[in-house]
């Protein structure tokens, strides 16, 4: 089934090449004219005294990350189940709901990554950033853990809301608190203290901090990374089951 939705997901980037090809430039460019030189400008230095164009780089990736993986679900398991009405078709595969939540939402971490990936590359060539393989590596995997936090959060969305209103609504509030509320772009020692101690405890900024954790002081956090495992599992099992109750299948 994976197979079938990449080939599937290909044939349309093949058909819609131009505004996907310009969506990849595109979206790190943004980040870095409307976000990373702006607020150079007003934090010139992280509190452990690194420039902020350098601190900032993990969180551009992580925030290009948020926005290139919410297309595809959307489309997936809301446009095509609340205006087209042919999700209850395809879920008549023989395949659990597990498995279609699944392949939906690897397929689009793929897509995220790529324009990840592609972000990083352009980013790079930008701003004088030296990351080692293991850095490298271990920024890869932190964001690869968030993704699948945040994508079935966005699939939570997209399976239990019926409205588009209502959706746009929604996706626009998170996407607010994703980029502001998470320590992509500023540091939650900013904060006031109680809400900094909110902050700290979200689950969905675990993957971030862990990172920074690691990329300063070599800390792996394994009892952290478990935790977010078992919140991707918890997550992947409500989603399944709600779409299950929500298709009547």
């Amino acid at each position: 089934m994976i197979q079938a939705l990449i080939k599937r997901r290909l044939w349309l980037w093949k058909n819609r090449l131009v505004p996907s090809v310009f969506l990849f430039f595109l979206m790190p460019i943004i980040a870095f004219l409307l976000i990373s030189i702006p607020l150079k400008n007003i934090i010139r230095f992280s509190i452990s005294g690194i420039s902020y164009d350098i601190w900032v780089f993990p969180g551009l990736i992580f925030i290009i990350g948020s926005f290139g993986l919410y297309p595809l679900i959307y489309r997936e398991l809301f446009d095509l189940r609340v205006h087209r009405k042919v999700l209850i078709n395809i879920a008549l595969a023989p395949f659990s709901k597990s498995t279609l939540i699944f392949g939906n939402l690897l397929v689009a971490i793929l897509e995220a990554l790529a324009m990840s990936f592609f972000s990083i590359f352009i980013y790079l060539s930008i701003v004088p950033i030296s990351f080692s393989i293991i850095e490298f590596s271990s920024l890869v995997f932190f964001l690869i853990l968030y993704l699948f936090i945040i994508g079935n959060i966005y699939i939570l969305f997209s399976i239990t809301i019926d409205a588009i209103t209502t959706m746009i609504l929604t996706s626009f509030s998170f996407f607010i608190f994703i980029i502001f509320g998470n320590g992509f772009l500023i540091e939650f020692s900013f904060f006031p203290s109680f809400i900094e101690s909110i902050l700290k405890y979200n689950p969905i900024s675990f993957s971030f901090q862990n990172f920074q954790r690691f990329y300063s002081t070599g800390f792996f956090d394994l009892l952290s990374i478990l935790i977010q495992v078992c919140i991707i599992y918890t997550l992947f099992l409500l989603n399944g089951f709600l779409l299950k109750r929500k298709l009547r299948q």
